[in-house]
């Protein structure tokens, strides 16, 4: 987060878009629209969020930039992993609609750090 600019009970600043994908920038302020209106104009090369609480209240703005950091990064982890689980899921529902007389050859390489081997069962 770049530009912090806090303003009564509006906050705005800038997010890169190398670090955070739309997906994970859409669902982390979803979870705001409780007390939050905001707004994600991206560019080229960022997005600028603006945060406007609802209430038009002063809110803690340094408590609400660490909540904003910890959710970024809490869905751009989940993105990761669910990229990284990706063919383990697809393996698993594969096998579970697969007729159980025919024999399922996986045709897609799966690798994992812990040593699973899925072409063992």
């Amino acid at each position: 987060m770049r530009n912090i600019k806090y303003n009564d009970a509006k906050l705005s600043f800038i997010i890169d878009k190398n670090l955070y994908s739309e997906t994970v920038v859409y669902k982390c302020f979803y979870w705001y629209l409780n007390d939050y209106e905001f707004d994600i104009n991206p560019s080229e090369s960022f997005y600028q969020i603006t945060l406007i609480n609802k209430t038009l209240m002063k809110f803690d703005e340094e408590e609400l930039i660490c909540r904003i950091k910890n959710d970024l990064a809490d869905f751009k982890l989940r993105e990761i992993i669910n990229y990284e689980t990706q063919n383990i899921k697809e393996l698993i529902i594969a096998k579970a609609l697969s007729n159980y007389e025919e024999e399922y050859t996986i045709s897609t390489d799966v690798s994992d750090p812990i040593g699973f081997d899925p072409k063992s069962f």
